[in-house]
């Protein structure tokens, strides 16, 4: 029986490692999303399109639509009647707030490719960064009903996030993987072998 039970054993630790490696491989690859739908977003807004998508940082989409705004680049009917007068900053100004947005975007690149084999103190930065984002979204937004999704969607982000660092966490602390036998027979009558 002592086979038995080391191979159930086994078994119960392998699939506690692939849960576990899965959570980790999800929490970057949504980090990774965030990166990619951010960059989209703050290309479309650069180029005044009216299209966003929801899977994306707040902050530096902030800081390109300042910059817009203040460089006065939408469109005249943006502004309207109160602002018509306004003096407008020089373009350099949303080249910096530009470069200010591309730096948290390379912030959060870093984290993605320096977290790889289960390096989880680069997810902790990440978290803590996209935590800034979804507090300030929250402070810059206010509690709006047309804001629920994104609301959503940072909490989802920051969830996967923290799961992805357990799961490192819980990763390091498992014994290394043990050769297993490459095939069980699947009726159920395994071989008893007598423990030496």
């Amino acid at each position: 029986m002592g086979f038995l039970t080391k191979n159930n054993e086994q078994k119960a630790e392998l699939s506690q490692r692939q849960i576990l490696e899965t959570r980790f491989k999800n929490a970057r690859s949504n980090l990774l999303l965030v990166l990619g739908f951010t960059v989209i977003n703050v290309i479309l807004l650069v180029t005044n399109s009216n299209s966003y998508f929801l899977f994306s940082a707040y902050v530096p989409y902030l800081l390109a639509d300042l910059g817009m705004t203040l460089c006065g680049l939408y469109p005249q009917e943006f502004y309207g009647e109160e602002l018509a007068g306004m003096e407008f900053l020089d373009t350099s100004f949303l080249t910096v707030m530009l470069a200010v947005a591309g730096v948290i975007l390379a912030v959060y690149l870093l984290c993605w490719i320096f977290s790889k084999n289960n390096r989880r103190g680069w997810l902790i930065v990440a978290l803590v960064f996209f935590a800034i984002d979804t507090v300030l979204l929250l402070l810059m937004g206010g509690i709006a009903l047309d804001m629920i999704v994104d609301y959503v969607f940072h909490g989802w982000v920051i969830v996967s996030l923290a799961m992805g660092i357990v799961a490192a966490g819980k990763l390091k602390n498992l014994p290394e993987e043990a050769e297993y036998p490459e095939q069980m027979p699947e009726d159920g009558n395994e071989t008893l072998l007598p423990e030496e």
